[in-house]
């Protein structure tokens, strides 16, 4: 595992972030929050006055919840970012593509965020693609069979554990022993932040780390209640895609303390407002099994 020592300037935005964090959840703290129930419901629908544009940022922002989507280049690629930051750990969710089963259909990552008033979502780990991993979803397991890959869990507080390719038993102790406190599980990977050091890349891994071509996808936690979402552009003349490591230098330069790779390639995809942000049309979507999205909680009775 490499080390990286902060540097000055990276050290000052933490600060300038943390004191906007602190005057965005003091105003977020006035207002009336219900947590949304942790199940596969959908959110609440935003409201369309909480979405603005400010340069070349895109902005979502109500009592509980405030989102910044910008496109930034790094490295010959286009990434689209997400920086969140919510009210209740309960507007951090996934969605499914439908009931799980054996023969669940897949649907396109922009139909299910629609289905369910994603502000923002990205595309999981793809799970039903596979036979294993342990797999947990609004804290409901779905299976139970670990299969040697790195492990994303996530609390009932909003906050990243990884573990570094963990056995059955060893997820199940952590699952059992916290009963009810890890809410969804992904089984993807590789690490890339993990407790605030980059990670390097193994030599080998279950998917293709070492090509720069490829689209990437990846979700980050920056702090309490605030989280990164990132979706590499890839196999196009203007947008090279990334290499495994450039993705885990950029989250680790954006300020994560946990970062963690999920499906990419034609799964890789974004949409905020009801759109795809990221470079793919709705005819070009994969079908995929799940999802991770952001929901306002407040209710501007708008719901169906």
């Amino acid at each position: 595992m490499m080390k990286r020592h902060v540097c000055p300037t990276r050290a000052l935005r933490r600060c300038l972030m943390a004191v906007l964090c602190l005057t965005f959840f003091t105003s977020m703290a006035l207002a009336d929050i219900s947590p949304l129930p942790v199940d596969l419901t959908p959110g609440h629908v935003p409201s369309e006055e909480g979405f603005s544009q400010d340069g070349d940022t895109e902005i979502y922002e109500d009592e509980s919840i405030r989102v910044e989507m910008q496109r930034v280049e790094f490295h010959d690629a286009t990434f689209n970012v997400a920086r969140v930051r919510i009210a209740d750990p309960s507007q951090l969710r996934t969605a499914l593509s439908a009931k799980y089963s054996k023969n669940m259909r897949h649907d396109r990552i922009s139909t299910m965020a629609k289905n369910n008033h994603a502000v923002v979502a990205i595309g999981g780990d793809y799970f039903h693609n596979e036979e294993g991993g342990y797999v947990i979803r609004q804290g409901e397991v779905l299976r139970k069979k670990a299969k040697g890959k790195d492990v994303l869990l996530i609390d009932r507080d909003g906050n990243f554990r990884i573990l570094i390719k963990p056995s059955t038993d060893e997820i199940k102790e952590i699952v059992e022993s916290e009963e009810g406190l890890i809410v969804n599980s992904f089984n993807f990977g590789p690490a890339l932040v993990m407790d605030g050091e980059k990670m390097e890349m193994p030599s080998k891994y279950a998917y293709n780390l070492s090509s720069s071509g490829e689209p990437r996808c990846a979700i980050g936690q920056l702090g309490e209640l605030e989280y990164l979402l990132v979706v590499v552009d890839g196999r196009r003349k203007d947008s090279a895609g990334c290499t495994g490591d450039t993705l885990a230098q950029f989250m680790y330069d954006q300020g994560c303390i946990q970062a963690y790779n999920l499906d990419g390639g034609n799964s890789a995809l974004m949409t905020f407002h009801g759109e795809n942000y990221s470079d793919k049309t709705v005819e070009g979507e994969r079908g995929v099994s799940d999802i991770i999205y952001f929901a306002t909680a407040v209710d501007f009775g708008l719901d169906p």
